[in-house]
């Protein structure tokens, strides 16, 4: 068979032969061309991709130590985060020991409050019933510390005190000293004449009229002064507004009175 096909044996298929071998002669310099072409192309990728690789080779690596920056950032910040919530716990503690503390001490505050406020009222109570009994020399001072103290707001502790504080110091103070005071009085037959009252402190008080007609004993009552007269005892009233008044020389004189023994009632 392979005799047969030789194309020595066979000229028709030697021809063809030759032209087969022709084409292919004649079309390998466009199958080089092609090759390179392509070759040319897959060159340029590669080296467009090895671009690429570096390029993110290289920002990988910034990216790298910014991440690495960003790690050390965050670590420094979680310490920072513990150790402010270890501080926080810490005040935490000392902010409920602080309460507890200040929660009793509110209750103390509370009662001491309450302490107070009942206190206040007491002084306040006793002041007004004092009102009703004080001489007429105090008259006008008492009832402006009333007036004070009505105005005040009740919540006003401190300033509340204050009022009753200075109206029983002004009480003290004239109990403790021998006070004349000049009042209107009206007598038995409507004449009406300005006397001259001696205040012995809170205990009792004299007066007489200028003229010397007539005298009177003064002692506090459930509302008021209660005036006696005591005409036996003019001359020496009398005198004693003198004296006090410093017209007189001081001298003994001898009057009605009453003194309280350690049981609470009279001699």
């Amino acid at each position: 068979m392979l005799t047969q096909l030789s194309p020595k044996r066979n000229p028709a298929l030697g021809a063809v032969f030759l032209i087969l071998m022709g084409c292919f002669i004649g079309s390998l310099p466009r199958l080089v061309a092609d090759d390179y072409e392509r070759l040319d192309a897959a060159t340029k990728r590669w080296l467009a991709l090895e671009q690429k690789i570096a390029s993110e080779r290289n920002g990988w690596k910034a990216q790298r130590k910014i991440l690495e920056q960003s790690v050390l950032v965050l670590e420094a910040d979680l310490d920072n985060l513990t150790n402010g919530l270890e501080r926080l716990r810490e005040e935490a503690d000392f902010r409920a020991g602080q309460l507890t503390e200040n929660i009793e001490s509110f209750d103390d505050q509370e009662a001491a409050h309450a302490y107070y406020v009942k206190t206040l009222d007491g002084m306040a109570e006793r002041f007004d019933r004092f009102r009703a009994t004080a001489p007429l020399f105090l008259e006008d001072a008492l009832d402006t510390a009333w007036k004070k103290l009505e105005a005040v707001d009740p919540a006003a502790l401190g300033e509340r005190a204050q009022i009753l504080i200075a109206a029983f110091t002004l009480i003290e103070d004239f109990n403790r000293t021998v006070t004349i005071d000049y009042v209107p009085r009206a007598l038995a037959d409507g004449r009406e004449v300005m006397v001259s009252t001696l205040y012995w402190g809170l205990a009792r008080a004299y007066a007489v009229d200028p003229q010397g007609s007539v005298a009177w004993e003064l002692v506090p009552g459930e509302s008021g002064w209660i005036w006696s007269e005591r005409p036996e005892y003019v001359e020496q009233i009398l005198e004693l507004v003198r004296v006090h008044e410093q017209t007189r020389p001081p001298s003994i004189q001898i009057l009605p009175g009453a003194t309280l023994n350690t049981a609470g009632g009279e001699e």
